[in-house]
């Protein structure tokens, strides 16, 4: 306390100033300076926040303080100002806090509690409500530019573990941060219990929200981190992760044109991160990407949309891509992904091979169907992996082939060259490569040689990767369905368009249990390499 008294002094805590609160709340214009002009609110808050601190100190309690309102207009700060959760900052009409004049290294508005308050039997009265409420009028938190900020627009949490104040229940309703490097930048030291409402973390150059790297583990923070009807726009990394035990939850929330949605660091080891409700749209990286982070990670989507289309990279189509990387855990269901063009290459798998997939179910795509998860597959040797290169068609384990021309057409497995395209692929790449003399233009078929569990009333997806050498043909595919017993049921044929990854689905129909898959390839000449050749559940 005698610290906290020096402090007091040196600060100006223990300033008289005219007129109490009798009505629960004082105005914020009542602690500007006199006789000066209002050029710089600096002062002004910073005074005010301190006569509610005082009052907090001398009473060893944050129960019954007045709240602080701020009367519509633009505020220029010029330095940080420095809060606490107990300390009700709330606008009446919109409030523009304004620090571009601000230098580019340091923080806008910082909560900490690094007091020796104790805890009371009410336990942190004070605490439970927005310390920035903007129910009464949007509060906009401007910083001094995306390109030249190196400061957060808003920092919570404590720096060291030793003080026995914590930053909890602390948070914010109907709040914009704009034009800093992160938006909101968590300390995680005695840092949980956060909850932001209908709120804005727009055009910040690397983040929304940063949790802050260089504290090593993180102490008794993360737990219950929510964020409800809130939008993340315009950063390199929507929510960026870089410490121990960081439970998120976003309900209701836009992800709106960022680099990576989620994205892990080095120092991130435990912690679950759900979106339930979500839009998630313009994305130059990844949904997830966990690729420098620990084992002991989730994220988890409930019946969300997902609209990957490119944020800056408008050369690049809106095609089925690899969203999900790294050793972080990964589930999904009921989300909507939406993509606008084909593959043109390698059929890759918006779930990495990597990573460790709990669940993935009720997934729907609108116009262009993917692959989820190649884990899904559910027909063996796809990448035609399980056969020797050097295997001729005639004896392959999984396959069956047919040629109409037969001695004139042949085929093996072999090594197939590794390309940007392709690389996503785990393992070494096989394929199976025919040659066909130009003038045969003979049909080429492949039939799975064990048939594939399946479920009425479930939709199957098959698709292929194969590339030639001489002219392009067609592919068609037909799903034979069998009851059980294999007693044959209805076949479903369909055949690929020009110029498109050839692709098929078909309903499973009542009875069946299982099926067999025939790829059929005609119009090919030259050399036709064949690299995958898949079946998955769409549902």
């Amino acid at each position: 306390m005698a610290v906290l008294g020096a402090a007091a002094v040196s600060r100006g805590w223990g300033e008289s100033v005219s007129s109490p609160s009798p009505n629960g709340f004082r105005w914020l214009s009542d602690f500007a300076a006199r006789g000066k002009g209002a050029s710089d609110d600096t002062g002004t808050f910073q005074r005010a926040i301190d006569y509610v601190r005082n009052i907090a100190l001398r009473s060893r309690d944050t129960a019954s303080l007045p709240a602080l309102l701020i009367p519509a207009g633009r505020y220029v700060l010029t330095e940080t100002i420095d809060t606490t959760p107990w300390i009700k900052l709330c606008s009446v009409g919109g409030v523009l806090l304004d620090f571009s004049p601000l230098p580019v290294g340091w923080d806008g508005l910082t909560c900490r509690n690094e007091t020796t308050l104790p805890a009371t039997e009410l336990r942190f009265p004070g605490d439970r409500s927005p310390f920035l409420d903007g129910t009464g009028g949007t509060i906009s938190i401007l910083g001094p530019g995306t390109a030249r900020a190196e400061g957060s627009g808003i920092v919570v949490g404590n720096r060291q573990a030793g003080f026995s104040g914590a930053v909890r229940d602390a948070g914010g309703r109907n709040v914009v941060v704009t034009g800093w490097r992160a938006a909101l930048r968590i300390d995680p030291v005695n840092t949980y219990l956060s909850a932001w409402f209908s709120s804005r973390f727009e055009q910040n150059r690397e983040s929304g929200i940063v949790v802050a790297p260089g504290m090593g583990r993180s102490v008794n923070s993360g737990e219950r981190m929510t964020f409800v009807d809130c939008t993340f726009a315009g950063s390199a990394r929507a929510v960026d992760i870089n410490a121990d035990s960081m439970d998120f939850v976003f309900d209701a929330c836009s992800f709106d044109f960022n680099g990576d949605v989620v994205y892990f660091g080095r120092q991130a080891r435990f912690g679950t991160v759900a979106f339930n409700h979500c839009h998630i749209e313009g994305i130059d990286g990844m949904l997830v990407n966990a690729v420098a982070a620990g084992k002991h990670l989730r994220t988890m989507f409930r019946d969300s949309i997902v609209l990957p289309r490119h944020w800056k990279r408008k050369d690049l189509d809106n095609a089925p891509r690899q969203l999900v990387a790294g050793t972080a855990k990964f589930s999904a269901s009921g989300v909507e992904w939406r993509f606008e063009s084909p593959q043109r290459d390698a059929l890759t798998a918006l779930i990495g091979d990597e990573v460790p997939v709990e669940a993935v179910s009720a997934m729907s795509f609108q116009k262009v169907q993917a692959l989820p998860w190649r884990g899904g597959v559910v027909n063996a040797d796809s990448l035609f992996a399980l056969d020797r290169p050097g295997t001729p068609a005639a004896g392959l384990t999984h396959w069956y082939a047919s040629c109409a021309a037969p001695g004139r057409t042949t085929g093996e497995i072999v090594q197939l060259a590794t390309t940007a395209a392709s690389s996503l692929v785990a393992g070494s790449r096989q394929g199976l490569r025919l040659t066909s003399p130009d003038q045969d233009n003979a049909p080429f078929s492949l039939t799975t040689r064990t048939p594939f569990p399946v479920s009425p009333g479930e939709t199957v997806m098959a698709a292929c990767t194969a590339t030639s050498t001489g002219a392009t043909g067609r592919t068609a595919f037909t799903f034979q369905f069998y009851a059980s017993g294999g007693v044959p049921l209805n076949a479903s044929e369909s055949q690929s368009k020009a110029n498109e990854v050839p692709s098929a689905q078909a309903t499973v129909p009542a009875g069946a249990s299982q099926a067999v898959l025939k790829a059929s390839f005609a119009g090919w000449t030259g050399k036709l390499e064949i690299s995958e050749l898949a079946v998955w559940r769409l549902s």
